[in-house]
């Protein structure tokens, strides 16, 4: 007779699998920050040095090559059918990202292979990200919160190691490359209730107020206002509190311009919305040299502006930029219909929703001050991907993991 699998075998084998791409996000998530307490450049005077490398880069491509091959090993069909699951706006941008492989056919063949190279990764990266979706949403939630925890302790340990900011500097690590991760932790930490979420979310919010990393002060305000907007009604007391915590902005006005470092004459309000208006105009002179684009992770740092839109134009023209951005756009609105639309869904689910949606919106608003909006190796690349390619079909519930353990022996079920 044939030899067929028992529903407790399966059942073994898939947690297996889950096991292994969980383990592996942990691994990718720890390699995008913890190697940055080794650098020893000063980054003060440089807000375009984002790009690190040594064990910075390799750090990098270890994490992403150990995530990218554990999903294919673990579940190489819905690897496959990944891009089938997408909605029209997330499938419109893959579809724009790979036709901006003509893009990388120009100049020397050195950099054409490796812009063709980074295009393809950029592309593998977004789908092989929205299969962790798959997950059941207990894993799911225990993912993104765990992973939440390690880039906390990215900025305690580096605290602990370097000691505190000075001129801003953690140790060798700019600013804002230092409150990135923490911005990406606040937002994953609202994906799972309970105590240890608040607690990374306080403290990720005191480490970037100690680095005065305005883009993260915000964007963490932001995922934290929006997610509390929609997932929880809109009661008389909730706008009353919104309402006082806006009067008090008036007193704390001289503690707020402090932390936000606006007496700095290289950051005050007269140098601009981001204090990098220099690096806008070169990108806006690089967009009128080459319209058409000059293809993904061939600007140079100072023809990209250090601006995620700006940069999106640069690299895939003025119409892919430009449709690329509108469907972003898209796909964030969707999502907040999604977070505020009445149906019958779990409270997590909703949560999910709330927290996907209040991640997107910090992070689409971080990508003003961030050297990218779409791009490959750190922490505010990642996140922003994996909250963009969430696919239609919702993760799993936990009632199909009920439905296996119902068949399987009692004393499995606990």
């Amino acid at each position: 007779m044939p030899m067929t699998s028992s529903p407790l075998t399966e059942l073994r084998a898939s947690r297996v699998q889950t096991s292994a791409v969980l383990v592996s996000f942990w691994a990718w998530c720890g390699l995008l920050c913890f190697p940055m307490i080794g650098i020893t450049e000063d980054y003060a005077d440089v807000p375009t040095a984002f790009g690190s490398g040594g064990s910075v880069l390799l750090g990098q491509i270890a994490g992403l090559a150990l995530f990218v091959a554990t999903q294919a090993l673990a579940r190489p069909f819905q690897l496959l059918s990944s891009f089938g699951r997408l909605s029209l706006a997330q499938a419109a941008i893959i579809v724009i990202i790979y036709l901006s492989l003509v893009l990388q056919l120009q100049g020397e063949e050195g950099s054409a292979f490796v812009g063709i190279f980074y295009t393809t990764l950029l592309l593998l990266t977004a789908l092989t990200l929205s299969v962790v979706w798959a997950l059941e949403l207990d894993d799911l939630e225990n993912g993104l919160g765990i992973a939440s925890v390690i880039f906390c302790l990215f900025g305690v340990s580096a605290l602990a190691i370097l000691g505190l900011p000075e001129n801003r500097n953690v140790g060798g690590i700019q600013p804002n490359l230092f409150a990135a991760p923490l911005l990406v932790a606040f937002i994953f930490s609202q994906f799972r209730p309970g105590l240890v979420g608040i607690a990374v979310r306080i403290a990720c919010f005191v480490m970037v107020a100690l680095v005065s990393s305005r883009f993260a002060m915000i964007g963490c305000v932001t995922a934290f206002v929006v997610h509390e907007l929609t997932f929880r009604p809109l009661s008389p007391w909730k706008i009353a509190a919104l309402g006082l915590g806006f009067l008090a902005l008036v007193p704390l006005w001289p503690q707020i311009a402090s932390i936000l470092a606006l007496d700095d004459p290289s950051r005050d309000l007269s140098s601009g919305f981001t204090g990098r208006d220099e690096y806008w105009y070169s990108a806006l002179s690089t967009i009128t040299n080459h319209p058409l684009g000059i293809g993904f992770k061939r600007a140079t740092a100072f023809e990209s502006g250090h601006n995620g839109y700006l940069k999106t134009i640069v690299e895939f023209g003025v119409l892919g930029g430009g449709l690329i951005i509108f469907l972003f756009g898209a796909s964030l609105a969707g999502a907040g219909i999604e977070a505020v639309r009445p149906m019958r869904k779990r409270l997590r689910e909703r949560r999910f929703a709330c927290a996907r949606f209040a991640g997107l919106v910090a992070l689409g608003f971080g990508a003003f001050f961030q050297p990218q909006l779409l791009s490959l190796g750190d922490a505010f690349g990642m996140s922003l991907l994996i909250l963009l390619f969430r696919p239609r079909t919702t993760p799993a519930s936990s009632r199909a993991m009920e439905t296996h353990l119902g068949d399987a022996p009692a004393a499995v079920r606990g």
